[in-house]
């Protein structure tokens, strides 16, 4: 009877031990609550964070821009290598994209048939249209009697085909455009422009001379109306956009795209200007709406991209700017407009001026 008043007693002992310490309040978190709130803060970017971001964004954009300035003036065999090896990189981050989503394009043929299009568009332009569609005939051969247990999909097909039009063919229109001989009043030698180039580079590329023609002055000054629309943009919407413009690109605002287009607008009439287009202040201002216009659905369709694999980037090849289809989608679209338009429409504006 003793041991049972003993273990009764340890009993009672011990659930008061218990009732006592359930009602204090635990000021102490699990070490599993202790490591998601630090994460939660370290995964946070500070506004020093963001600064330096955005610096370093600054920063490349600028070199990038100085950068491209030589390149454009360097010939058109520099352009178009320069531009092919841009290609394959987009497109191997295009490829990384479909890969997250299970499909299997033909990466090899793809290269291939990148820089025969890229080639083609430079040597023999007037054969452009052609490599296309006979490569993507080779290519649908190839994926059905390729060696491999499994069989290529209707996906894998499409996903090769929209890699090949979308980073291969469309840009090749820029090669086309840099190297296109115009005539009339269009091939006037651009002695502004030249001279401002020659006074622009520093002495210690004094061996540098700018190879000035007529595509490649459009090329920069649309190019150049690309890029500062997508500064004025940027920096408008940051700072007093409100209205959002899309859900597939959650930042971008109804008035940070008004002001891409009007700058990319300014850029381009002063560009008209400067390269004698016939009614260059019409021309000029339409071509700006034009190019501001279809430089954001490529920046939009790329964001559809990225979005439907769940990722933020393309890649990391740039500091600050993501991959090369990040930087280069507004870009992509544009290409076939601007050179159609400079090569059929602008000719019979000066005819009809």
């Amino acid at each position: 009877r003793p041991l049972r008043v003993t273990q009764r007693s340890e009993r009672l002992s011990a659930a008061d031990a218990s009732s006592s310490s359930s009602s204090q309040p635990s000021f102490q978190k699990s070490p599993s609550a202790l490591s998601s709130s630090s994460s939660s803060e370290t995964s946070t970017p500070t506004a020093l964070q963001k600064a330096l971001k955005l610096q370093t964004r600054i920063l490349i954009g600028i070199a990038l821009g100085a950068a491209a300035i030589v390149y454009v003036f360097s010939g058109t065999g520099v352009f178009a290598l320069g531009l092919t090896l841009i290609s394959l990189i987009g497109l191997s981050e295009y490829f990384k994209l479909a890969s997250a989503k299970g499909h299997v394009p033909a990466r090899r043929t793809g290269y291939l048939t990148t820089i025969l299009m890229m080639l083609v568009a430079w040597i023999a332009p007037s054969l452009a249209d052609v490599v296309l569609p006979v490569c993507g005939a080779l290519i649908c051969c190839y994926m059905l009697l390729q060696p491999g247990v499994r069989q290529a999909t209707i996906a894998d097909i499409s996903t090769t085909f929209l890699g090949l039009f979308y980073v291969g063919y469309l840009p090749s229109f820029w090669v086309r455009l840099h190297g296109f001989q115009f005539v009339g009043e269009l091939a006037q030698p651009q002695n502004k422009l030249s001279s401002s180039l020659a006074r622009a580079i520093p002495r210690q590329l004094a061996a540098f001379r700018p190879q000035v023609h007529t595509g490649a002055m459009v090329v920069f000054w649309t190019w150049l109306a690309i890029a500062l629309a997508d500064v004025g943009a940027f920096f408008i919407g940051k700072f007093f956009g409100r209205i959002k413009l899309i859900s597939v690109s959650p930042k971008k605002t109804v008035e940070g795209a008004v002001a891409g287009f009007v700058c990319s607008a300014v850029v381009s009439v002063v560009g008209a200007r400067l390269m004698d287009w016939p009614m260059w202040a019409l021309s000029g201002s339409l071509y700006g709406v034009l190019v501001g216009v279809v430089a954001l659905l490529g920046d939009l369709v790329q964001s559809l991209f990225k979005r439907d694999a769940g990722v933020k980037d393309s890649g990391d090849l740039i500091p600050g700017h993501g991959g090369i289809l990040d930087r280069t989608d507004s870009y992509v679209f544009i290409a076939p407009l601007v050179y159609y338009i400079v090569t059929l429409l602008l000719p019979l504006l000066a005819k009809a001026s």
